[in-house]
């Protein structure tokens, strides 16, 4: 029985070498060809015990320093990033490349975004700092911007998409008083510069957070111009509740056709007991022209057709 237990014990610790061994850390790039001009297509993975990271991207050529995807041989070359370098070091056959890098961090980065405010970053923040591309030109925009934003913030702010242009055309198009959380969240959620441009054309002056939730429930330019036709501007909650309701603009056409001129919590009223066209079209052939919106859900309520 004893031996039995010493072989499994000595079995035990030979799997959980083997599995150590599997989760080896290894630091891997590829670079494969790009359809865009100028650019290849650059990936680099990092395996930690227990944790693997993968990036991939098209990089300018002008970025790298001693790199020829179309050599068939042994390579080394480096990666040059704001926040580090890449020394890449394998072998290239048929256009794409692989094998090992080290990464080292530039000490000159850290300490100019500190000039700039931003906290100190650390080693594996820098690491990926250099992997998303985010260059002191685009630390000093935002800042420039007059937003107030964390070095985390920075790596958020460009994992969603969040650039220079796009918060230089929301504050061109009025809107000066959002936050750093507020532009990534918007972007999480697909606010558009068109879309909020438009919103402004139609005269609201809202928070991020209506602005998403109008987002969230499907609301976009179109919407919002078409019920400007039929003189409609809805507060944003009622703008919520009409589309989840299933107002859309050929309902209020039919209505307007039908001679009534129903206001937005009417609307809304109608949608939610299941008034529709062909009951108030019904109606109007029955006779009752008169009817109040009012009037018209109670109809709907107890059941009159």
């Amino acid at each position: 029985m004893r031996a039995s237990s010493e072989s499994m014990i000595v079995l035990g610790a030979l799997l959980l070498a083997v599995l150590m061994a599997g989760q080896e850390s290894r630091n891997e790039w590829k670079v494969t060809y790009s359809r865009n001009p100028g650019m290849v297509n650059f990936g680099i993975q990092r395996t930690r015990p227990g944790n693997r990271n993968s990036y991939s991207s098209d990089v300018p050529l002008s970025s790298f320093r001693g790199l020829n995807p179309r050599q068939n041989r042994p390579a080394k070359f480096e990666y040059i990033a704001d926040a580090g370098t890449f020394v890449c070091q394998g072998r290239f056959s048929f256009g794409a490349g692989s094998g090992s890098y080290t990464f080292q961090a530039n000490p000159r980065f850290v300490a100019d975004l500190q000039q700039l405010g931003y906290d100190a970053p650390r080693e594996d923040q820098l690491f990926n700092m250099a992997v998303m591309q985010i260059t002191l030109d685009f630390a000093r925009g935002i800042r420039d911007a007059g937003l107030i934003a964390t070095t985390d913030q920075l790596m958020e702010l460009r994992t969603h998409g969040v650039t220079l242009p796009y918060i230089r055309e929301t504050r061109n198009a009025g809107y000066r008083d959002f936050t750093t959380r507020d532009y990534i969240d918007m972007k999480i959620h697909g606010v558009s510069t068109e879309f909020l441009r438009a919103l402004k054309h139609a005269d609201y002056d809202i928070a991020s957070r209506q602005v998403i939730e109008l987002k969230i429930h499907g609301i976009g330019n179109e919407y919002i111009r078409d019920l400007g036709t039929f003189g409609l501007k809805p507060r944003p909650d009622d703008l919520v509740q009409m589309k989840i309701h299933g107002i859309e603009p050929d309902f209020i056409h039919d209505t307007r056709q039908l001679g009534y001129n129903f206001a937005t919590r009417e609307l809304i009223d109608l949608k939610i007991h299941g008034v529709g066209s062909d009951y108030l079209r019904n109606l109007k052939a029955s006779g009752m022209r008169s009817l109040s919106a009012q009037q018209i859900t109670q109809l709907k309520i107890h059941g009159v057709e």
